[in-house]
């Protein structure tokens, strides 16, 4: 089974390394497919011929969606930049160094990396981006044979299981009153965690997937020979070690006051320590309204914690601006490919007058030839299909959930079984997306080419798993 299974995964790495396009040529292309599918699917609005339904398409679809990211773009890249920068503390480090010291073999590295990176996405999603990418930098700094790309790639892997956590989108849309479903008058009122993230069918996909399949998989794809590893150069690691430092300058006598408050302790902990007891309170008020502390963690509060704790933690206002400074360069992928990708969504969720969306279409479609008693696995393989176009868990559930919803209902099928459904549909195909990949490629340096062989093995076995217990678990 061993050699079966190291052997699908090289096939599938070359197969992946000679024909997978850049990431960047990967949102080109997909943009052209969208539209494409569009201009054929979708019906013009108000009478336009095919020429005016092209520029329609081009300006109210393609070009209006192409800033809709942009909020969420600069979200993401501060949750780079700040937790990049709280991992170079020498308290972060030492923790991350630790755990990388565990495993005591190269396979039993590589099968721990997607463990710590699905716990932490079990938490947040955007934690689990950072932390993963940046577990995987230490113990390719710990284990210095090791083949890197299959850690990267254990990494990504781990972000399977953030839909079914406690920061997953569709979930936490069900349970927010006045949600657009409610709105819409789909859905009468709210559904509770307990009845979506909380559940037996849930939490045993979580433990099973993202504890069990994953480090099992990753132990039998590592490579046996030494030829077939790719380590990365020590020299760009130990580079990389040295870019943060909390070490406190020696100031002469005649350093002058702006150079005395960079320098200053008191200023950096002064101030951290104020953010972090905002932090505190963001909480302890939510708890006060009835509201559970992990139903209030967003990617705000995140980077807001992350940015204080880092200062808090580096001990210097200029130690944790030269962090900072060498986290710039990890951000340059989500700049660029994220208004594509919204672009992208724009086209799909395009419907002028009385015409139905692609995305909708889409839905409709798959719910239409679901077998009797399968509307949950036909949930989760239409959300997976919609994902490569709308790679955002909110943003597709807003362009597909009245259609699962609706079917559901007809249908008497559990709304909260065929919600999570989709919601696991969205995670697993982000294993073949590059949208999510582009914050851990470029902590990594690699490429997506680099990871996705791995991925595609991932994506076969939880497809799998995730198909057969969200039908068959009880909810």
């Amino acid at each position: 089974m061993s050699n079966v299974i190291r052997s699908a995964a090289e096939s599938s790495s070359r197969l992946v390394e000679r024909y997978l396009p850049d990431a960047f040529l990967f949102a080109i292309i997909l943009t052209g497919v969208a539209y494409a599918l569009a201009m054929v699917f979708v019906a013009p609005g108000d009478g336009a011929g095919m020429v005016g339904h092209a520029q329609n398409l081009l300006i109210d679809g393609w070009y209006s969606g192409f800033w809709n990211l942009l909020s969420f773009g600069m979200q993401m890249t501060l949750i780079l930049m700040t937790g990049y920068a709280l991992a170079q503390t020498r308290h972060v480090d030492a923790l991350l160094t630790r755990l990388a010291r565990v495993p005591n073999s190269e396979r039993g590295a590589a099968a721990m990396v997607p463990v710590v990176a699905a716990a932490a996405s079990f938490v947040h999603w955007g934690l689990g981006l950072v932390v993963g990418a940046l577990f995987a930098r230490k113990i390719a700094s710990e284990v210095r044979t090791i083949d890197f790309p299959i850690v990267v790639a254990g990494a990504y892997a781990g972000f399977v299981v953030w839909h079914g956590g406690l920061a997953g989108s569709i979930p936490l849309l069900l349970n927010t009153d006045g949600n657009f479903l409610i709105e819409a008058g789909v859905l009468s009122s709210t559904f509770g965690t307990g009845g979506t993230i909380f559940t037996v069918a849930n939490l045993v996909l979580v433990v099973t997937v993202g504890f069990l399949f994953l480090p099992a998989l990753f132990a039998l794809m590592y490579p046996k020979s030494d030829a077939k590893k790719t380590p990365i150069d020590p020299e760009e690691l130990d580079a990389a070690a040295d870019g943060g430092s909390t070490a406190s300058a020696t100031l002469g006598a005649d350093a002058t006051l702006a150079t005395r408050i960079e320098h200053s302790t008191v200023v950096a902990v002064g101030i951290g320590l104020a953010g972090l007891v905002a932090v505190g309170l963001y909480f302890v008020e939510g708890v006060a309204n009835g509201t559970m502390p992990w139903n209030n963690l967003n990617l705000n509060i995140v980077n807001f914690a992350f940015l204080f704790l880092g200062l808090t933690l580096h001990g210097t206002p200029k130690a944790y601006v030269e962090s900072i400074i060498e986290a710039v360069e990890n951000v340059w992928g989500i700049i660029l490919q994220f208004p594509f990708y919204a672009g992208i969504m724009g086209i799909m969720a395009y419907a002028p007058g009385e015409s139905v969306s692609l995305a909708t279409q889409i839905a409709q479609g798959m719910v239409a030839v679901s077998p009797e008693g399968a509307l949950a696995v036909i949930a989760f393989f239409t959300a997976g299909l919609v994902n490569f176009f709308v790679p955002s868990g909110g943003g597709e559930w807003a362009v597909i959930g009245e259609t699962l919803v609706t079917a559901a209902k007809a249908s008497g099928t559990s709304i909260p079984r065929v919600a999570m459904a989709a919601a696991w549909g969205d995670a697993w195909t982000n294993m073949i997306q590059p949208f999510w990949a582009i914050p851990l490629l470029s902590i990594s340096g690699l490429s997506v080419r680099d990871i996705m062989g791995y991925c595609v093995m991932v994506l076969l076995g939880t497809g799998v798993l995730v198909a057969v217990g969200i039908s068959v678990l009880p909810m």
